[in-house]
């Protein structure tokens, strides 16, 4: 079992504070004037029509990287979760999203995975590299691991976490 979870140190009520006063608080990949004279942003008639709705493309989760540690298991990216196989044999992992607002993008580099379950009912058996699992969700994937170590990775759907660990904006 694979239980991925997001941690603050933040108190929940400062974290909504933050979101109350500036919705995109968290969001530190914010297009600037420069990027869109450089042509690296969205060209200017996108950019109006976002700011009509009020909206950021780059806000894809209200709280980043910038105040979440992502866990599996409990243990932090430091701890390195190890979890032991047999070469050869079919495993099943069930993957549990128990965290409080990110959705993750699953996949395990070099090494298909068959969804057999989805909040534990069965489904035809879909051969993947790699899927995404919302809040409260519930995946069980059969995987045939060799004779080698692997990495699960669980990316968080922004993709802030690969960034550096934290910037002068957030809390330490």
């Amino acid at each position: 079992m694979i239980v991925l979870s997001d941690h603050s140190a933040l108190h929940p009520h400062a974290i909504f504070k933050k979101l109350k006063q500036m919705g995109g608080y968290f969001n530190h990949n914010k297009q600037t004037l420069a990027g869109l004279i450089a042509g690296r942003d969205q060209p200017l008639n996108d950019r109006v029509a976002w700011g009509a709705m009020r909206m950021d493309p780059t806000d894809i989760s209200d709280v980043t990287a910038a105040a979440y540690t992502y866990l599996v298991n409990g243990h932090g990216p430091a701890d390195n979760w190890t979890g032991l196989f047999a070469a050869g044999e079919r495993v099943r992992l069930r993957i549990i999203n128990a965290s409080a607002m990110t959705t993750f993008n699953i996949r395990v580099p070099d090494l298909a995975m068959t969804v057999v379950q989805a909040d534990g009912l069965n489904v035809r058996p879909v051969r993947v590299s790699e899927f995404q699992i919302g809040v409260a969700e519930t995946y069980d994937v059969i995987v045939e691991p060799e004779d080698r170590a692997y990495s699960i990775i669980a990316e968080n759907s922004d993709r802030s976490a690969w960034r550096a660990q934290r910037s002068p904006r957030a809390p330490a």
